[in-house]
């Protein structure tokens, strides 16, 4: 998976400005904790083989200082993983940002569907650094996924982890 392609036009619900600050997000988040590009992202859930993690944005102290906040790199860079795990290994991608309450992140389509129609649901969570907080995690965003289960589309949670860095990105 290469970072940088979420900035390519591959997610219709998603401004190329976003998707840009995503990416440095991620790239952001895997270099503080001394990853470089080709490092092996663990996967779990519906793939279960590790996959390399490339990109080409270096990790300067401008991106440091705007991605300072942690809490908040953490959560849009494991987006951006999320997106284009998504995209890559599923039929889908994302079609539009969900709004509060409805207990997931975004909205899917089908990749070949011209309308861009919800057809499944999309909820993440990124953790900087502690693998052993993803089953708790997942079990947590797995119950939230259920304020929208009214709609019967499927759902599928992602928890990325940086650390490691690990994905579990699971169908409910």
């Amino acid at each position: 998976m290469v970072i940088e392609d979420i900035t390519r036009g591959v997610i219709p619900g998603m401004t190329a400005a976003k998707a840009a600050y995503l990416s440095e997000c991620a790239v952001s988040c895997l270099s503080r904790q001394g990853h470089s590009s080709g490092v092996q992202i663990t996967c779990d859930g519906i793939v279960n083989k590790p996959e390399p993690l490339y990109w080409t944005t270096p990790y300067t102290d401008q991106l440091a200082r705007s991605t300072n906040d942690l809490q908040e790199a953490t959560e849009h860079g494991a987006e951006c993983i999320s997106a284009l795990f998504a995209v890559e290994h599923t039929p889908y991608t994302i079609v539009k940002r969900s709004r509060k309450k409805t207990g997931v992140d975004y909205w899917l389509g089908k990749k070949d569907d011209p309308l861009f129609q919800e057809a499944a649901r999309l909820e993440i969570s990124g953790i900087l650094n502690g693998k052993e907080e993803i089953k708790t995690r997942k079990k947590l965003k797995l119950q939230q996924t259920s304020q929208s289960d009214s709609t019967n589309l499927p759902a599928f949670v992602s928890i990325v982890e940086f650390g490691t860095p690990a994905i579990d990105f699971d169908k409910k």
